[in-house]
């Protein structure tokens, strides 16, 4: 590391990440950061590792699994076995359409009970019939 290279205690990325600072220890437990100096009993986050959970935290929103993202890791770190990343990252963005397209296709339900409604709430408020 250089001299001028920054590092961050556990409360600052906590805070920078809006995570818990036991999830931060236990990703370390389970091996997802790595190799995390020490400054005396004070951990010292450097770039790396705010990459790194930058990077589990997307993982995380998409729906992955602790299991999965640790799988993703040994495949980038441990053997470079880019067919199985590249496959991992597929069959995400896969996972990723089908809840995208969910999600659309309950929005437009959603649009159309409070169009109904509002519609409702008018003809209530105007006294005149209430169509079901």
């Amino acid at each position: 590391m250089t001299p001028d290279q920054t590092t961050y205690t556990i409360r600052q990325v906590s805070e920078q990440f809006q995570l818990p600072m036991s999830t931060l220890r236990y990703y370390e437990d389970v091996g997802l950061l790595k190799d995390v100096p020490r400054k005396g009993q004070q951990r010292a986050y450097e770039t790396q590792h705010l990459n790194r959970i930058h990077a589990i935290n997307c993982f995380k929103h998409t729906g992955m699994t602790i299991q999965q993202i640790q799988q993703f890791f040994y495949y980038e770190d441990e053997t470079q076995d880019y067919d199985a990343l590249v496959g991992m990252l597929r069959a995400q963005c896969a996972a990723l359409e089908e809840q995208l397209t969910l999600l659309l296709d309950n929005q437009a339900h959603l649009k159309n009970k409070l169009k109904h409604y509002q519609e409702k709430k008018i003809a209530f408020e105007e006294g005149q019939k209430i169509r079901s």
